[in-house]
């Protein structure tokens, strides 16, 4: 945990060159924050994402996760993406581990920002069951839109939907949260926060997470991301849990797919 903190403190106080590209500026969903922004990825591009986290709780308790992801820029404003999720916990003394599930998404974005209206998007998740001890027991969907809207210097980001899950991997619940982030000047840094509430559809207890995170472009493909988060509602009940996350994003393009012609080579009289 110590280096995690390390490496996130490092990203936030030392200064950057400046680098030739803007993948840093995209907040992908749990890249560090679960909230992510209204625009796919370019238009036959493909990326590759890969991330760890750890929860601790009281009493000795913990969850370690991994996440692969790999996503393509299919058509014009449509990114597809498929995942999995492994994890190992931790409770009451006892371990499970496993691959908590397999996942695909669909994005589309029905609109870029503009100077009166916000880029706005649409995004269906396909769950499937996992393995192991910490599997999900049956399938499951989720739909949500995704708002994102320039403000200054700053960039503000809104999630809400619906999360459809079985009694055994928890019931349906609503999704909703907000996020602001800034870029740092030339240091092709972005610092970025979020609070996300997941509400149960049957009337239980909320669960609210407070996150905290940056991405900073290491090279001209690649990202490294670094976040800390907190269980808001099991800290008002006197619990103490912490998130950490860290995890790197590579960017690859198409180029000779997109049919794009030859530059002229005009004669010079």
């Amino acid at each position: 945990m110590i280096k995690h903190v390390f490496c996130l403190s490092v990203m936030l106080s030392v200064p950057m060159s400046v680098i030739a590209q803007d993948d840093f500026r995209h907040v992908d969903e749990g890249r560090p924050i679960r909230i992510r922004d209204a625009y796919p990825i370019k238009f036959m591009e493909w990326e590759w994402e890969i991330g760890t986290s750890a929860e601790l709780a009281e009493g000795g308790n913990y969850e370690t996760a991994g996440v692969i992801e790999f996503k393509l820029g299919i058509a014009r404003n449509f990114e597809l993406g498929i995942e999995t999720h492994s994890a190992f916990t931790r409770e009451a003394g006892v371990s499970r581990s496993g691959v908590e599930e397999f996942a695909t998404h669909l994005l589309f974005n029905l609109n870029q920002e503009g100077v009166s209206m916000p880029a706005f998007a649409i995004q269906g998740d396909l769950i499937a069951a996992g393995v192991g001890g910490v599997g999900r027991q049956d399938p499951a969907a989720a739909i949500k839109g995704i708002v994102t809207r320039t403000l200054g210097g700053w960039r503000a980001h809104v999630n809400a939907g619906y999360k459809w899950a079985s009694a055994l991997d928890g019931g349906n619940y609503w999704i909703g949260g907000v996020a602001l982030d800034r870029a740092l000047g030339l240091s092709s840094r972005l610092l970025l926060g979020d609070i996300y509430v997941e509400i149960p559809a049957d009337g239980g207890q909320e669960r609210v997470w407070l996150e905290f995170g940056s991405r900073l472009q290491m090279t001209k493909t690649l990202v490294l991301d670094a976040g800390i988060s907190a269980r808001l509602d099991e800290w008002v009940d006197g619990n103490s849990n912490i998130g950490i996350t860290v995890g790197l994003s590579r960017n690859f393009g198409f180029g000779s797919l997109v049919g794009v012609p030859p530059y002229p080579n005009p004669r010079i009289n």
